[in-house]
C-alpha cells in the first residue's frame, strides 16, 4: 500500500522555500512559528529528509527539496486555476507570484504598474527579483512566474543578460523599444565640445557590472570600426553608476528610459550614442501552464496596460 501524504503540508513547504525562515514563514501564512515548526516536522518525517538545514542567515534547502520545488510550484498553480475557475476577484485575491526583471526596469517599468496593482489587488503579492542568467530556466521549471527581459533586436551581438529568442514553451508580449544614450554630469566639458564619436572615445567610461562575462553589444559595433574603449570603471549596478556619473568625469552608455529617470532624481544631462545601435525590446514573459490562470492573465493584462508602447 502506497504511503498516504498530508497534501496540507505542501504549502508550507514551499513557503518555506521562499522564505528560508521558519519566522517569515509563519508571519506568511498566519500561523505561529511553533506550528510551522511542527508541520516541517512532519513534513521531514514523510519525506524521510531534513529538508532544510539551519545556518546563521536562515534554512538552506537540501537537494532533495529542490528537486521538488517545480513540481510543488505546478501543484499549487492547479489547485489555485480549480479555486479561481469560477472567476478571479483581484480585491479578494490572496496569490503570491515571483517575477524576474532586469535592472533597469526596477526604475523604469516597475513604477508603472506596482501602485495600480497594489490599489486592485491589495492582498495580492507580487515579490520581483534581478534577472540573472538561469532566471529564464527558473522561469521553464515554475521557480519564477513571469519576467520581463530584453531582446536584442541587433544581429551583430547578443549581451549575456539580453536574450534572442525564447523557449517554445515560454510565451511573451512585447512591451516597449528602447534605446541607447550617455549620461554625463551636468558640468562636464564634453557638454562644450563637439560631441562625436571622436570625442566619445577620448573619454573614460563606466560599465556595469552585469555586463562582465560577456561582450555588450557596443563592444562588438565598435570592434566592426576598429575601435575599443580602453579606459572604463566597472560598477555593482545602474543606480551606483548614476551617482558616479555626477560626481566624475566618467561617461555611462544605458537605456534611454533609464537614463531618462535618473536625470531626473540627479545632477546628469543625456547626450546621444555617436554610433548607431538597433533598439531592443522588452518583452513579457511567462511559461505556458500559465496561460489560462486567471489571476496570472489579470496581472499581465494590468501590466500590459501601464507598461506597453506601441512601436513607432
Amino acid at each position: 500500500m502506497s504511503q498516504q501524504y498530508d497534501l496540507n503540508l505542501l504549502r508550507v513547504l514551499l513557503t518555506l522555500l521562499e522564505e528560508r525562515s521558519v519566522s517569515k514563514a509563519a508571519d506568511k501564512l498566519f500561523l505561529t512559528q511553533s506550528a510551522v515548526s511542527k508541520q516541517l516536522a512532519k513534513l521531514r518525517q514523510q519525506l524521510n529528509d531534513p529538508l532544510f538545514i539551519r545556518h546563521a542567515s536562515g534554512l538552506s534547502p537540501t537537494p532533495r527539496v529542490r528537486s521538488l520545488e517545480p513540481k510543488l510550484r505546478q501543484w499549487l498553480q492547479s489547485a489555485n486555476e480549480m479555486i479561481e475557475a469560477e472567476g478571479f476577484e483581484p480585491a479578494l485575491s490572496q496569490r503570491n507570484f515571483r517575477c524576474c526583471l532586469n535592472e533597469t526596469c526596477f526604475a523604469t517599468l516597475l513604477p508603472r504598474f506596482f501602485g495600480k496593482l497594489m490599489q486592485q489587488a491589495p492582498g495580492l503579492k507580487l515579490d520581483t527579483h534581478r534577472l540573472e542568467p538561469g532566471s529564464m530556466e527558473g522561469l521553464q521549471k515554475g521557480e519564477f512566474d513571469l519576467a520581463i527581459v530584453a531582446r536584442d533586436n541587433d544581429e551583430r551581438a547578443p549581451s549575456h543578460y539580453q536574450v534572442k529568442q525564447l523557449p517554445p514553451q515560454i510565451h511573451s508580449f512585447e512591451l516597449l523599444r528602447d534605446d541607447h544614450v550617455c549620461l554625463v554630469r551636468k558640468d562636464h566639458p564634453v557638454l562644450s565640445q563637439q560631441w562625436d564619436l571622436d570625442c566619445y572615445m577620448q573619454q573614460a567610461h563606466l560599465n556595469c557590472e552585469c555586463e562582465v562575462g560577456d561582450r555588450w553589444l557596443l563592444h562588438s559595433v565598435l570592434a566592426e570600426q576598429g575601435l575599443h574603449i580602453e579606459n572604463s570603471t566597472l560598477t555593482a549596478d545602474f543606480f551606483a553608476a548614476a551617482l558616479l556619473c555626477q560626481s566624475s568625469d566618467l561617461v555611462f552608455t544605458c537605456t534611454r528610459s533609464f537614463a531618462q529617470q535618473v536625470a531626473k532624481t540627479h545632477q546628469l544631462e543625456l547626450l546621444p550614442l555617436p554610433i548607431y545601435m538597433a533598439p531592443f525590446s522588452y518583452l513579457l514573459a511567462w511559461p505556458q501552464h500559465l496561460e489560462n490562470d486567471p489571476a496570472h492573465s489579470w496581472l499581465r493584462e494590468l501590466i500590459i496596460e501601464h507598461c506597453h508602447e506601441a512601436k513607432p
